[in-house]
């Protein structure tokens, strides 16, 4: 319709005349009417090929739309990743993994959703998430676990404190100030707990939160001392705090948590590559440590 000519529509489509001629004979055969008048070497397009024409247009554009879905699809350009995180990970790692993700994908959309560590456990064994990022302990028997970092607890103050003369931290310090801090039902509160249990000292909470995130904002705003997980101080967002390691110390680690019984897509998989990379450049940075090492989820947080 085109070109008018088989020959052209052969070059066009590099492939011989005589295939041409085969195909579009073909063709009419199965339709049982001519698509073309043929003479002295010019093809002529019949009245029922023109009324054609514009539906073959919409086919082939479908076709090239559904082409260009597979395609993405196999390299993971386009769809949807959704993620349930921590805060202290949502505000750092995670954001800076979705950057560089929708940076060179930029028809995917993220969905995050930041939650405490038990309901991120719940999300991803429902499979309402593709992938969780949780503070440990964090696993159950339908979900499989990875360590995929550490860092330790910092006390956190701000400007010209007391105790920001102080090299480290200890327990024992903390009795004379207001203390920003999470019951024991949270996994840095019950670290907190028996590290005050050990040293004959009873934790006086003045303020309780439930994410490291909102303890520095706290702290920003003079309302006490906190101590938090080196993950929340990650990206500099506190940077503007004095940090000082907890003695003694403290290891909190991060755990991935996918679904058990339910494969990740290749965009959650190219997703997940995206923040391991990120975490990687921050341990060799010395800014975490590396603990990875697989989980055999079954123990119930």
């Amino acid at each position: 319709m085109e070109t008018g000519s088989v020959t052209e529509a052969a070059r066009l489509l590099h492939v011989s005349q005589p295939a041409v001629s085969k195909i579009l004979q073909q063709a009419e055969d199965q339709l049982g009417f001519q698509l073309f008048i043929r003479a002295h070497g010019i093809l002529t397009p019949t009245i029922e090929a023109r009324k054609l024409l514009p539906e073959l247009i919409k086919a082939f554009a479908a076709m090239e739309s559904v082409n260009r879905l597979a395609h993405d699809l196999r390299d993971s350009r386009s769809g949807v990743v959704t993620v349930a995180a921590s805060a202290s990970f949502g505000n750092s790692l995670i954001g800076r993994a979705i950057e560089r993700f929708r940076q060179s994908r930029p028809r995917t959309r993220v969905v995050l959703e930041t939650l405490l560590n038990h309901e991120i456990v719940e999300f991803v064994a429902d499979h309402k998430v593709d992938v969780g990022f949780a503070l440990s302990p964090a696993e159950d028997s339908s979900t499989v676990a990875s360590d995929f970092c550490s860092t330790e607890l910092f006390c956190v103050m701000p400007h010209g404190h007391v105790l920001a003369k102080c090299p480290a931290i200890e327990a024992r310090q903390l009795q004379a100030h207001p203390l920003i801090s999470f019951n024991s039902g949270r996994p840095i509160g019950a670290l907190l707990e028996s590290l005050f249990d050990s040293a004959g000292l009873r934790r006086n909470i003045a303020i309780e939160v439930t994410q490291s995130w909102t303890a520095c904002s706290l702290v920003q705003a003079g309302a006490g001392i906190a101590i938090v997980d080196g993950f929340a101080l990650l990206g500099g967002m506190f940077s503007d705090l004095i940090k000082r390691p907890l003695l003694p110390r403290v290891p909190m680690t991060g755990r991935m948590l996918k679904p058990r019984h339910r494969p990740t897509s290749r965009l959650a998989d190219a997703f997940i590559s995206e923040f391991e990379n990120v975490v990687r450049e921050h341990i060799i940075r010395g800014e975490l440590s590396n603990s990875a090492r697989p989980q055999d989820g079954g123990t119930t947080a």
